[in-house]
Formats: C-alpha cells, sequence, structure tokens
C-alpha cells in the first residue's frame, strides 16, 4: 500500500505467472554444504519492500557466518511484479519477501521455489502459529516460506488531542467511550465537531481495519468462490467507513502528506497493526510520550504478515535457510518486537513475560505486550486469494469517491462493484 490507498501499480500477475507455468528453470542452484558446514565469503541477496525490522538480524547473521548480505528494496507491489519476472527469468535473489496478501499469487508455482523442507523446516514448524505457517506451504507441501512476524491490530490515540477535544485521555477511559464500531464512529463525530479537526487519518485504512476482522474477505473461507459482493463483513466495513467520511483526513496510508500529518496532530486516532508503532515513532519522533495505545473495538485482526521464500534457482540456498531459521526464531523474533513493533509469529511466547509485559515508553508506557498478544490470540485466520490486491484496490478507491464527494455511498459502492467485475473476469 503505497499509492493512493491500497493501490496496485497495473498487477501484471497474471500474465507473469502464465511466463511462469511455460518457464523451465536456469542455472542450477549451489548444493547443500556437507558435514553441516556452510560456506563463508558469500553475498546473500535479499528483496523486500519498505523496512522489515529484520535488517539488523540479517547483518549480525552474516558477520557472525563470514558472509555478506546485499539488500534491495521497492516498493510494495513493485516488489512482487518484479519478482513475479525474476522467477520467470530465474536472475532470482537468494531471498525473497512475499506478503500475505499475494501468497495465493505465488503458491501455485511452487516449483519456482526452494522446498525448506530439504534444509529442516519441519523441524521448526511447531515455532510457528499453523495458520502463519500454512501461508507458506502449496497444495502439494511445499513449504516456499517461513513466516515473519503476525500484523495484530490495535488502536493508537493522541492523549493530548483528546484531551483538548474534552474526551478521557486515559486508556480506561477511552475503552469505555466505545463498545462498537458505530459507537466509535459517533466519538469521531464529537470530536470533529468540538475541534474542527479530523478523528481519523483515512476512511480507506478503516475499511481494511474492519474489513480484517472478519472471517471471510472477498473469498470465500475455502477460496472456492468470491464473495466480495455477499460477504456482510465487506457491507459492513464500506458502511463503517462511508460513514466515517465525515471525521476523515482522507490522507492516503504511507503518502508524505499523511506522515506530515502523522507528525503534526493533523487526525487524532491511528489504527495500528504492531508494525504501525515502529512507523509512527519514525515518522514522528516529537510525539513521544502523547500516544497511547488500546484494543480495537469487536475483537482482534490482523494486517500485514509475510513468508521468507528462497527461489529455486537461488545461488545459495542453503545459506539462505540458516539465515531464515535463525533471524525467525522465537528468540529473535522477540527481541524485533521489541526493537521494532514485528509482532512474533511464534506463540510460545505469549505466555513469557518478557513479550507479555512489555511497555512502550513513546506510547505512555502502553502495555503493548499483551495488547497484540490478546488481540492475535482473538484473531481468525482469513484465506486472501490471488485477486486480493486488485479487489482491494477497488474498495479503496471507491471510498475515495465517497469522501471527495464525488459519488454517494450507495452510488460508490455500485461503481466498485462494476469495476471489481471486470478485474476478475
Amino acid at each position: 500500500m503505497r499509492s493512493r490507498r491500497f493501490a496496485i501499480t497495473g498487477l501484471a500477475a497474471a500474465a507473469t505467472i502464465g511466463l511462469l507455468a511455460g518457464c523451465s528453470g536456469g542455472s542450477e542452484p549451489s548444493e547443500p554444504a556437507a558435514d553441516g558446514e556452510l560456506p563463508t565469503g558469500q553475498t546473500i541477496s535479499v528483496w523486500t519492500f519498505g523496512a522489515t525490522g529484520l535488517e539488523e538480524s540479517m547483518e549480525a547473521w552474516a558477520e557472525e557466518t563470514g558472509n555478506e548480505i546485499e539488500i534491495k528494496t521497492s516498493e510494495f507491489d513493485p516488489h512482487h511484479e518484479q519478482l513475479l519476472t525474476a522467477l520467470a527469468t530465474g536472475a532470482v535473489p537468494d531471498v525473497a519477501l512475499v506478503e500475505t496478501a499475494y501468497s495465493s499469487v505465488f503458491k501455485p508455482s511452487a516449483e519456482f521455489f526452494t522446498d525448506l523442507r530439504e534444509y529442516g523446516a519441519d523441524d521448526i514448524e511447531g515455532d510457528f502459529l499453523d495458520w502463519r505457517w500454512a501461508q507458506g506451504v502449496a497444495d502439494d507441501g511445499t513449504v516456499i516460506g517461513l513466516p515473519t512476524d503476525v500484523g495484530g491490530m490495535a488502536l493508537a490515540y493522541r492523549t493530548d488531542l483528546f484531551e483538548a477535544a474534552g474526551l478521557p485521555s486515559d486508556t480506561d477511559g477511552v475503552e469505555a467511550l466505545w463498545s462498537s464500531w458505530e459507537e466509535f464512529v459517533e466519538v469521531g463525530e464529537e470530536y470533529t465537531e468540538t475541534t474542527g479537526e479530523p478523528f481519523l487519518d483515512d476512511a480507506g485504512v478503516f475499511f481494511q481495519t474492519v474489513y480484517n476482522q472478519g472471517d471471510e474477505k472477498f473469498y470465500s473461507a475455502d477460496g472456492s468462490e468470491l464473495i466480495y459482493d455477499s460477504n456482510p463483513q465487506v457491507q459492513l466495513a464500506w458502511d463503517l467507513a462511508t460513514s466515517a467520511a465525515g471525521i476523515s483526513a482522507n490522507l492516503a496510508a504511507f503518502s508524505p502528506e499523511w506522515n506530515t500529518g502523522m507528525a503534526n496532530g493533523d487526525y487524532a486516532v491511528q489504527l495500528a497493526p504492531a508494525w504501525m508503532l515502529n512507523y509512527i515513532q519514525g515518522q514522528a519522533p516529537d510525539t513521544a510520550g502523547l500516544w497511547n495505545v488500546v484494543t480495537l473495538p469487536e475483537g482482534g485482526g490482523n494486517w500485514g504478515g509475510s513468508q521468507m521464500t528462497v527461489p529455486a534457482e537461488a545461488a545459495n540456498p542453503a545459506l539462505a535457510y540458516d539465515m531464515l531459521a535463525t533471524i525467525l526464531s522465537p528468540e529473535n523474533q522477540l527481541d524485533v518486537f521489541k526493537e521494532f513493533g514485528n509482532f512474533p509469529s511464534t506463540p510460545g511466547l505469549y505466555e513469557d513475560p518478557a513479550l507479555t509485559e512489555f511497555t512502550s515508553p513513546f506510547f505512555s508506557d502502553a502495555p503493548v505486550g499483551l495488547i497484540y498478544t490478546e488481540s492475535v490470540e482473538a484473531l481468525e485466520p482469513v484465506y486472501e486469494g490471488p485477486k486480493e490486491r486488485a479487489i482491494l484496490r477497488e474498495f479503496g478507491l471507491g471510498i475515495d469517491r465517497v469522501e471527495s464527494g464525488d459519488e454517494s455511498p450507495d452510488e460508490a459502492w455500485q461503481s466498485t462493484l462494476d469495476a471489481v467485475a471486470l478485474e476478475v473476469q
């Protein structure tokens, strides 16, 4: 999500998957080292999108093993498009990040990835959430990637702005303001009426948060059919998001304007998967101590999470797997959460006081470890199909049209369904 909310840059997935189906591999990957000894002096190439929070861990692994890391970072959708092209041509990195929204695009082409079971993935499967592990497993059982974090959801808010609006700013008082999303919108309307300022950053982010709380999204739970036009959770998310258009700053997520608004206090509430907390700290460092964090109305939710894959043509598959198994271990995931906010996908930590008692000074000592643990434990895993991103883009654009006043909610709903129908035909 980079340009205009859920924007996708004209994903060429279908065409490129066709290439994958018709291509054979290029050069043979190197063989695993004998006797468990890994080579040194190698450069492991890694393709990612944005900051993963794992960069320091990769560098530390490289130093310890006598190797080097070369990281290429791209924007979200272009990264996945480039990976599709690379798989078709054989010009691949050693490691590539695949976000869960794209899992269903890549898993049918499992033969273009290293089966990580060859290097011991079965031995660590039990460390991870079952559903997060499954997001990296193809239909034939090939393990194409290991899970990174899980994007448990919460809500960050500016305590100073709540106080200025005459609202409670302590966590108990804030959570008592609403027990449903409808009440949340009502509080936002009160805030905007009192202050003349937006309550939310963006109605589209609100839509994504609510639709992520359901047990189905745009596809049925088994992936057999599209239900974007009939799923009650999608309709609920749409109705809530469009009803919130009047309290939204209409700032596209991850845009320069959104970043500036976050720092300037142009809105009071930020819907926040765990990784968002580090993003806020990076974009708004002068607001330390002015934020707090509470749970979401109506249960948990998930936004984000990736698999780290090793393409079949990777030059250093054994080294790549060793790095992944090291940096995604429960111990390292805990360290990464404390430093960068990426919430662990390893449930053995969920009763560990080192996680559950962790607090964030930046966010007024909020018990973020416990908040996100409870969010992840409450969420239901949801199937995301191959057209997930394209459909989400159209819903985001439809909400844009409502926020800008170009269409009514009903008009935008119909035009969105029409646009999606063209995308999926």
